[in-house]
């Protein structure tokens, strides 16, 4: 009965949000845990297999999209947290949208993206058969603390996994890897295995060897501190992945790379960009794979999949081209950067940075963007500012060289969307939004649309 009624507040509390015209992402999980402390564990009790947790700093929305898709290409009906609410009220809210009025969940499949910092009390309450780790960059430290805190906390979840549940690492990442020595549960690795161009970040998080404490060596970097290291004290290095990424080809259209999985090769074809992509695809292929879904169905899935609202999303403001792309912390900004210069082609850009606390208090992340580099191999032509810090960004900027005379500022995103499009003649558009900022950008186009 409790069950049913706190499903049921949930439910109306959603109807409440959507003729507010708010998201309704977590309110109405919010509202109903506080009726019911137990009812994710309650809706989720039913599914015995099929479930799956991504924690990470980057890359766990693409990820749990990518993962879910493939799982309704299996005939599964999954149930996710798409709008990327990862806290345990984001998660209540997704289970009560897709649970019926007696509160029963109608589905047979889980996939969610968490929250680093809530995990363990998730995997208590869910009880997943694989359990994915992207990677951890410096995200939100006020919030979060150091790496090494961040990391010990994941881990700490982890060891109260059931006996039979799977582990999915980045060997690439030596934070992430290194968890796979410590935890009881069957661990797989992934990584990439090619001589890729990768990215010099002023970002790097120098890793430490957890066997004789000597610093680690790379003979690649690929983006961040991701990439094949090694200690050359002790011999301890990067785990032999069990999935593979080799042959990677990239450009503005897509993403093209082989597979590995023990004695098979396959090709991977993808419209998703950036070589950071390339991780959430190998990730997610991986995750199938051990799902025991048939590759033929992961293939075509992967092959179709669009990006998500906020994740590369291609669009028009006023018939002009434009891209957005949320932008949370150093590496991702930078990576997003190494992208967009890559295209050839000269840029008007929109940054919109908020300081809520779902994006973290403190915005001195912007000062480690290597944006030095960025502007001076590409011609971008305007900037504009948005959002409750536009003028920090705009700080920025300027020491980072860019004329102070093409930096428009802005508080309102729908002030700098207009700006940016009046501004714009044959650039490229990217708008880069942090993340409650990527709220009120996507309110602006659906607004726009509905006025059609």
């Amino acid at each position: 009965m409790v069950k049913f009624l706190s499903v049921n507040i949930g439910k109306l509390v959603n109807l409440s949000c959507k003729i507010a015209g708010k998201g309704g992402t977590s309110l109405p999980g919010k509202i109903a845990l506080s009726a019911d402390p137990n009812l994710i564990k309650k809706l989720i009790s039913l599914i015995k297999g099929n479930k799956v947790m991504i924690t990470g700093t980057n890359g766990k929305t693409t990820t749990s999209g990518l993962i879910a898709s493939i799982l309704s290409a299996n005939g599964k009906k999954v149930v996710y947290n798409k709008e990327g609410a990862n806290m345990k009220t984001g998660l209540a809210t997704a289970l009560i949208k897709s649970s019926n009025f007696f509160g029963n969940l109608q589905k047979d499949a889980v996939v969610f993206e968490v929250d680093e910092a809530t995990m363990l009390i998730i995997i208590e309450e869910v009880q997943p058969n694989i359990v994915v780790i992207t990677n951890f960059f410096r995200d939100q430290l006020d919030r979060f603390g150091e790496l090494d805190m961040t990391v010990e906390k994941v881990k700490k979840a982890l060891l109260t996994l059931p006996q039979d549940s799977i582990v999915l690492l980045n060997a690439d990442e030596p934070f992430t890897a290194s968890i796979g020595d410590e935890i009881k549960s069957k661990v797989f690795y992934y990584g990439i295995e090619d001589n890729i161009e990768g990215i010099n970040s002023f970002s790097f998080e120098q890793k430490y060897c957890p066997v004789c404490g000597h610093r680690y060596e790379y003979k690649r970097v690929y983006y961040g501190q991701l990439g094949d290291y090694y200690c050359p004290n002790c011999g301890k290095k990067r785990p032999n992945p069990h999935f593979k990424a080799t042959n990677i080809f990239l450009n503005e259209e897509g993403i093209n790379f082989d597979l590995h999985y023990k004695d098979k090769v396959f090709t991977i074809k993808s419209k998703l960009i950036g070589l950071y992509n390339v991780y959430n695809l190998l990730t997610a292929i991986s995750t199938g794979i051990l799902l025991n879904i048939e590759f033929n169905t992961i293939s075509k899935t992967v092959e179709n999949y669009l990006p998500i609202e906020g994740r590369l999303q291609k669009t028009k403001i006023k018939n002009k081209k434009a891209i957005i792309n949320l932008i949370k912390n150093p590496i991702g900004f930078e990576s997003t950067l190494n992208m967009l210069s890559q295209f050839n082609k000269p840029l008007n850009l929109l940054i919109s940075i908020n300081d809520n606390y779902a994006d973290g208090r403190d915005v001195s992340w912007l000062w480690d963007v290597n944006l030095e580099s960025f502007l001076s191999k590409t011609k971008v032509n305007y900037i504009v500012t948005s959002g409750l810090r536009a003028e920090d960004m705009a700080v920025r900027l300027k020491y980072a060289g860019f004329d102070i005379k093409k930096i428009k500022i802005t508080n309102s995103a729908e002030k700098a969307i207009d700006m940016i499009a009046e501004l714009t003649k044959e650039e490229l558009i990217a708008i880069l939004p942090n993340y409650t900022s990527l709220y009120d950008i996507n309110k602006y186009f659906k607004i726009q649309e509905a006025k059609k």
